[in-house]
């Protein structure tokens, strides 16, 4: 008789809403960005960033805002997608150019007040945000030109 295998289940039923999946389950481990509810999530969590900002900025200090929330968004889809090495950090080295490093700073700040207000354990909150940070830091290393 054929040996039954649990299904696994999803890491989170919608965009942004946590699944109750323990942080140390293999299922957890399957990727960062779809335990938070994928790409969908992070574009609709920068747009309300911007949004909120662009409320108290003039027209031309927001005037470069529409590029960096699609630049932020990519960065940090690329961060939590764990592809592998070497394209994994030659993607975020091309991604993070041209970002604000102020702007970026204070989206994973809202970030990481957003995953916790949706109901994601600090832990995992910190873990996605660090994560973030520390690709980010590693890609604003001076470049170095042989001679």
């Amino acid at each position: 008789m054929p040996k039954a295998v649990p299904a696994l289940t999803p890491l989170a039923t919608a965009p942004g809403h946590p699944a109750a999946v323990a942080e140390s389950s293999p299922v957890a481990e399957q990727g960062l960005l779809a335990q938070m509810g994928g790409r969908q999530f992070i574009q609709e969590t920068a747009g309300e960033f911007y949004q909120a900002i662009g409320k108290y900025l003039t027209a031309d200090d927001s005037e470069d805002h529409a590029k960096q929330l699609s630049r932020q968004a990519q960065f940090l889809s690329h961060a939590f997608a764990g592809q592998p090495e070497p394209m994994h950090t030659a993607r975020a080295n091309f991604l993070a150019r041209g970002l604000n490093p102020m702007l970026f700073e204070a989206l994973l700040e809202y970030f990481e007040a957003r995953l916790l207000e949706i109901g994601f354990p600090v832990a995992i909150s910190d873990r996605l945000v660090r994560t973030a940070s520390d690709l980010y830091d590693n890609c604003q290393e001076p470049l170095s030109i042989a001679c």
